[in-house]
């Protein structure tokens, strides 16, 4: 697993997945594979991870890192600073649920 790919297998379409980033929720996969090309949740009209991305590690890094976007802190931003979504993207939206478990997507 090269750094920066995160958890690099094929996402489950339901539970939740770890790229073992210290402290941080697990990730989503259905909420999450809404913004991966080729998973069977996929909505082509919401933002996507690159292909062959499934944005775990950064979803977890995002969600370590981030800043509350939203007074409840159930949203946060983190800007990586460097491309990580297809279109140029340096930024990271996450979202956390009501179980603990959040899912992100690349935003500009």
């Amino acid at each position: 697993m090269g750094k920066g790919t995160g958890y690099s297998g094929k996402l489950p379409s339901q539970g939740t997945v770890d790229a073992g980033i210290k402290g941080a929720p697990k990730v989503d996969a259905g909420k999450q594979g809404k913004h991966v090309p080729g998973h069977s949740n996929n909505v082509s009209t919401k933002s996507q991870w690159a292909d062959g991305q499934n944005g775990v590690q950064y979803t977890q890094e995002a969600w370590m890192k981030g800043t509350p976007v939203k007074p409840d802190g159930s949203v946060k931003t983190y800007d990586f600073g460097k491309p990580v979504g297809p279109n140029g993207e340096t930024r990271i939206k996450v979202h956390i649920d009501s179980k603990g478990n959040i899912h992100g997507y690349p935003v500009p």
